[in-house]
């Protein structure tokens, strides 16, 4: 990010200043006067379990089976790493059963990001490492400390590894995701190493920093495991075992499919392993109540951007209502966000549990929940780090940082108990006999309503292996009414390596589908010593949960055989719809994806879905990027054969799917001579016309083959594009038969057609045509036609001029002569060219497009009226759209989709939203940080990372375009030091115009 100018940051201090002169005095509030602060839905209450000086700092809390409370206290946020992080234990000297004393267990800590009871002690994430911390003598006190794993980044503290939780199948999960590193803090710039046990060297090891995701790890064994998604600060389990993250504004998502899944087919590029579930979207809108709410200059006000803590409620001591029910942590907005979730295919979807306000809400501005846990009581406990600022330092202006306020609150922090209203107070801290409770106890604690009680009874019995556990344990899944606690039942038995084939086949028939679906992944590992389980799987085709059927189908992927196989088919074309039902197919299906698309025409070929369309896009771009020749052919025959009018769509599928992966690998060594003349023979009038062009983008990635039959094309082609009275769409295929021809003499027949008489689409596909044949001419003919060109036309002739380094050159020559103004190339572009690799051109794009800006306080005095003035909406959307809508959409529509969302700016102040348009260098939104990728080709792509997997990244580009990297080709990726958005976007509208867009962006619905 660029430094902001001195002048700017204190106008803008200023502004804050004076909006914050009647706020909470610099103390906060005391934990009595913060608790009234709460508003709460009825039926709930909320209580002070703890607050300073017990505890202080507060980010995670674990009760352990006795009942004693430990709580992890990280002072050092946002950037002390000098070992300043403790855990107290906590205990009730009174026996009133609640916490009244603490005692330091562990201390010297950098950044504790979360705890886990394990055997006598605890896990503690402390990065770099995974710790082992254990009181051996019995004093309160850790006298054992050791580091297990270590190798994780020192990142951002925002992002650091954290959340140890006992999942269902004995598996320890760890949240994580990529590092980021903080601009204004490089002691934060380590990129981790390979994640591993410390003492166990031939243990497995991962890659650095386990490649930005989520880990798991068992430490008994040493195994250890990278995972296919990732998460910020929390993750959470539902009752079945389906793991959800969170991440800022992104406040709900599902890992939908496991890694080892997807690395069964090496060819198979996924662009995202996650299903984002909420129906109100991402920076969903939220309902602060926050009296004089201390924002820092660069937070996004009003919608959900600090989600933390993400929590599936099982505590089984609320109404039945909220048994599936997730709770996030808003801390910049002082609140706690609630989703309703329900099933829907493999995977989810969430709706607010209230309409226009929150579970909790506080007016408090110092109330910065981040974490929650549910307690032995079934109470839901609200961890508050209670500070005054709880944006990181990246996000503020650097006099904030250096005014003494970043660790205001340091002192301070609280732990809320909430419960239904008319339950008891707390009453059990140190107070819990489970530790010393016998088998029979802890098998039926498995069927507790509350997961708090079925997590560590699991875990104890795991640990104490008695030598009933087993009989015991049978006995209760045959008897139990609880299917939660079947289901832990039969992990237990799984832990214990004691699971048998009849408590497996029992469950199959269990009338609760997590129950089927868990008995399902249980039996998958024990498939080679029970041989009957797979007879009797194949007969689960037909089970009435979409859930267990798609589990079913990733377990099936295991076998080989031809029944199995048959059964998968069957599968994935019954819930053909379901993205992820694809994508669980074709993990299993490598080398076979041709028979599966012969197999499918005849069952789909006259009913197109757009899930069907996905398919066949799919199996064919797997086709392409295989390498298989003798695939390839035969897919493109199929493609191009002539069929009925109503199978064009899945050959245009086909075509389109091979052609994306054709364009990214190439062709095979072989002779495709005949196929590329199958492709020719489409370009004709009587095609359809959308087959027609997807056969020729096709011919244009394998290349073509002159002959007699392609001379005719080309005659043709040039005859079409004379004729203005032919098919628009057929001179278009037309101008992409001449651009493959490369003959210099067809440029004036291009030229001729950029002409405002020519359709916009004809003048693109012009340009880009004539720019193969003669790139120069076609540099100079851009910029002589500037003024004539209308958007959209500008926009490709800019992706023109950004394609090579004479382009560039020519670009900048033309902005230096003034034939093409700076706030015509949009900020992704001029982002591109400040950061060009070449140092000259870098340095002459940052004097061109940035320089002789005035100081952006100067600029702000000069649009202040704007503020006063009544401004005019609908005038305020046209500017928007001619100066915004390159790269920002507002609710999903009138712009592209590559900068962040504006629909929710409405909720900003109208000074800041004027500030950051002035000076938009003021912030990066997160997850917008622009990329610059190098792949081990040479080639270097830039853009937004969508999303990321196990096998591949997915950037998107300035032109709205989703590029798919697989991370095998990756050399080199790193973020951009200069803020994507450049200063001097005022320079396009007048002080009117100001006024009219803020109007605009504050009155949209």
């Amino acid at each position: 990010m660029n430094k902001i100018p001195a002048a700017w940051l204190l106008f803008l201090i200023s502004i804050l200043s004076c909006s914050e002169k009647n706020s909470i005095q610099s103390g906060g509030l005391s934990s009595q006067e913060s608790l009234a602060a709460f508003r709460l839905p009825e039926g709930f209450k909320i209580e002070l379990v703890a607050s300073e000086p017990l505890i202080a700092d507060p980010v995670a809390m674990e009760v352990d089976e006795n009942g004693d409370i430990y709580v992890v206290e990280m002072h050092g946020y946002p950037l002390d790493t000098k070992g300043s992080g403790v855990i107290k234990l906590l205990k009730d000297t009174n026996d009133d059963g609640a916490p009244d004393e603490a005692v330091i267990f562990a201390d010297q800590l950098s950044l504790p990001s979360g705890i886990m009871r394990w055997k006598k002690g605890f896990l503690v994430i402390d990065v770099p490492n995974i710790l082992y911390l254990e009181d051996s003598n019995n004093d309160g006190k850790a006298d054992i400390k050791k580091v297990l794993i270590t190798g994780l980044a020192v990142t951002n503290p925002q992002h650091i590894a954290n959340t140890p939780i006992y999942g269902l199948d004995n598996w320890i999960y760890v949240a994580h995701q990529r590092t980021v590193t903080p601009r204004v803090a490089m002691e934060f710039n380590d990129t981790g190493s390979k994640v591993r046990y410390v003492n166990y060297p031939n243990a497995v090891q991962l890659p650095r920093d386990a490649d930005g995701r989520n880990i798991r790890f068992k430490p008994g064994t040493y195994e250890l495991e990278i995972l296919s998604g990732e998460s910020q600060y929390g993750h959470t389990f539902d009752t079945w075992g389906h793991h959800f993250g969170t991440s800022n504004a992104d406040h709900l998502f599902h890992d939908v499919i496991e890694a080892k899944y997807l690395q069964r087919n090496p060819v198979l590029m996924v662009n995202e392993s996650a299903a984002h579930i909420p129906d109100h979207g991402e920076a969903a809108e939220i309902y602060p109540i926050t009296k004089n709410p201390q924002h820092q200059l660069l937070t996004d006000i009003g919608v959900i951007t600090s989600s933390c803590g993400v929590t599936w409620y099982q505590g089984g001591l609320f109404p039945d209502s909220f048994n599936n029910v997730s709770f996030i942590a808003e801390p910049v907005h002082n609140l706690v966000h609630t989703d309703r979730i329900t099933g829907k295919g493999a995977s989810f979807t969430a709706a607010r549990v209230y309409q226009k306000k929150e579970f909790l809400a506080s007016e408090d501005p110092w109330f910065r929940p981040v974490q929650f846990y549910t307690g032995p009581d079934g109470a839901l406990y609200v961890i508050d780090y209670y500070r005054q600022i709880i944006e990181h330092p990246e996000w503020m202006s650097d006099s904030i940082n250096k005014s003494g306020a970043l660790y205001n609150g340091s002192d301070k922090g609280r732990i809320y108990r909430i419960t239904p209203t008319g339950t008891e107070g707390i009453n059990w801290c140190g107070n819990i006999k489970l530790g010393t409770a016998s088998i029979e106890k802890l098998v039926q604690s498995l069927g507790n309503k509350n997961i708090w009680w079925r997590r560590h009874a699991q875990r104890l019995l795991l640990e104490k292996k008695g030598s009933n556990s087993i009989d015991i344990l049978k006995n209760f899944i045959d008897t139990a009414s609880s299917a939660a606690g079947i289901v832990h039942a039969l992990w237990t038995l799984q832990g214990l390596h004691s699971i048998s084939e009849a408590a497996l086949l029992n469950s199959f028939k269990n009338p609760a589908e997590g129950v089927r679906e868990n008995a399902i992944k249980i039996a998958e590992l024990n498939l080679k010593n029970m041989p009957r389980l797979q007879e009797e799987l194949m007969k689960m085709e037909a089970d009435p949960s979409a859930k267990v059927r798609f589990q079913l189908l990733c377990t099936l992927g295991e076998l080989k055989d031809t029944t199995a196989e048959m059964v998968r088919q069957k599968l994935w074309i019954k819930d053909i719809e379901d993205p992820w039902v694809q994508i669980a197919t074709l993990t299993s299906s490598a080398g076979r994806e041709l028979t599966m698309i012969q197999n499918a025409i005849p069952v789909f070929g006259a009913n197109k879905t757009e899930g069907k369309v996905l398919f066949f896009k799919n199996c064919s771009s797997i086709i392409g990027l295989s390498q298989k020749s003798e695939d390839i052919k035969k897919l493109i025959r199929l493609a191009t054969n002539k069929y009925t009018t109503d199978a064009s769509w899945w050959q245009i599928a086909c075509l389109s799917g091979l052609s994306s992966s054709i364009r990214d690998k190439g062709l095979p060594t072989a002779d495709f001579n005949d196929e590329k003349q199958l492709l020719l023979s489409t370009f004709s009038t009587t095609t359809d016309p959308f087959h027609r062009a997807a056969s020729i983008g096709l011919l244009k990635n394998t290349g073509i083959h002159k002959n007699q039959y392609w001379n005719h094309a080309v005659k043709l082609a040039r005859s079409a594009i004379a004729n203005k009275k032919a098919e628009p769409k057929f001179r278009e295929d037309a101008i992409g038969i001449i651009a493959m021809e490369k003959n210099l003499s067809d440029t004036s027949l291009l030229i001729q057609l950029l002409n405002p008489a020519e359709a916009e689409s004809m003048q693109k596909a012009a340009l880009f045509a004539c720019n193969e044949l003669a790139p120069q001419t076609a540099a100079g003919l851009i910029v002589r036609n500037w003024e004539t060109f209308t958007y959209n036309i500008r926009d490709a002739a800019l992706e023109i001029l950004l394609s090579t380094a004479q382009h560039i050159n020519s670009l900048l020559n033309a902005v230096e002569k003034k034939q093409i103004q700076p706030s015509s190339i949009n900020w992704p572009r001029t982002v591109s060219l400040m950061n060009n690799d070449d140092e000259a051109t870098r340095s002459r794009a940052r004097a061109l497009l940035s320089g002789g800006i005035e100081d952006r306080d100067v600029v702000y005095k000069k649009y202040e009226p704007a503020l006063s003035m009544q401004g005019e909406a609908a005038n305020g959307l046209a500017v928007f759209k001619r100066t915004c809508s390159s790269c920002h959409q507002v609710g999903g529509k009138n712009g592209k989709a590559f900068g962040p969302d504006l629909a929710s700016i409405r909720n900003r102040d109208i000074r800041f939203i004027m500030a950051d348009i002035l000076n938009p260098n003021r912030s990066i939104a997160d997850r917008y940080e622009l990329w610059t990728l190098e792949k081990t080709n040479g080639e270097k792509l830039s853009g937004i990372i969508a999303s990321e997997t196990s096998s591949a990244i997915v950037l998107h580009n300035a032109a709205a375009e989703e590029i798919i990297i697989p991370r095998r080709e990756i050399k080199k990726m790193q973020a951009t030091e200069t803020s994507a958005m450049p200063a001097g976007l005022e320079a396009t509208f007048s002080i009117k115009e100001m006024a009219d867009i803020l109007a605009y962006l504050k009155n949209i619905h």
